[in-house]
């Protein structure tokens, strides 16, 4: 055999580091399972305590797992955000009522609790700063073993009656993922990630970055009853290919479209 056969036959014979990603859609209770499935995949893909916890959790195969999870330590559970309301809703679960029901669940494993917040950019940090920051936290979850899970939102710049057909940002979608590796290191333009998407259960590469042209945006920091609205470049802005769920559902041609690093959970 030639060498260069044989190393065309050792590529192909390389084992995908990302077999087995789960997929939320295994979960027929709701199509908003993003979040819990997201933890499983960091349980999973985590360090060997991850994954022993993982190996421990009630369930013969992901649809069950999924189940136990939402639950265990969502559904019934009261939420951090919403006085009065549960964590688990129609829409799933925000990201604050997560990192909670995820530390609760480490807890119960014996392990310790990960840090979560917001990804927005302090006032007066420059915005490379901001990107080093955001990739440093990230970095350091990852080499501690933690696999970070990430919140991506997009929003949409539309012109509706009741604004007088002025523009105006509004929330679009929201989507919770797993990062796994940092497959491009930070540059002054920004960095690329593996992360699992747990719609179709995939690996899939996604760009975070800062906008080279400076053109403003609003995005939304917390929830809509009682989060703040921050305009400027106050978050990191993400290139998603093929991570088509966070596409509005109707987005014209003239409407501006873009998705943000929103929230970060993780050992940083």
């Amino acid at each position: 055999m030639l060498p260069s056969q044989l190393a065309a036959q050792q590529r192909t014979e390389q084992v995908d580091p990302w077999i087995g990603v789960i997929d939320q859609r295994d979960y027929e209770d709701s199509p908003n399972g993003c979040g819990p499935t997201a933890i499983l995949n960091a349980l999973k893909f985590g360090g060997a305590e991850y994954q022993a916890a993982f190996n421990r959790l009630l369930g013969s195969d992901d649809s069950v797992r999924i189940r136990f999870v939402v639950d265990r330590f969502f559904r019934n559970r009261p939420s951090v955000v919403y006085p009065g309301r549960k964590r688990w809703g129609l829409h799933g679960v925000s990201t604050a009522d997560l990192a909670t029901g995820y530390n609760e669940l480490l807890e119960a494993e014996g392990l310790s609790a990960l840090n979560a917040t917001y990804l927005d950019r302090e006032v007066g940090e420059p915005i490379t700063e901001m990107l080093h920051r955001v990739h440093d936290m990230i970095e350091q979850s990852l080499r501690n073993g933690a696999c970070p899970i990430l919140s991506l939102r997009s929003y949409a710049a539309k012109r509706r009656e009741s604004e007088d057909f002025e523009a105006a940002w509004e929330t679009a979608r929201h989507h919770i993922v797993t990062v796994v590796e940092i497959t491009k290191p930070v540059s002054e333009t920004g960095f690329e990630i593996e992360i699992l998407d747990p719609w179709e259960g995939k690996a899939r590469r996604l760009y975070l970055h800062a906008d080279a042209t400076g053109l403003s945006f609003s995005a939304l920091k917390g929830v809509e009853e009682t989060g703040q609205w921050l305009s400027g470049q106050r978050f990191l802005q993400v290139l998603a290919p093929g991570v088509w769920v966070m596409r509005p559902r109707d987005l014209e041609w003239s409407d501006r479209f873009i998705v943000v690093a929103n929230f970060l959970i993780g050992d940083f």
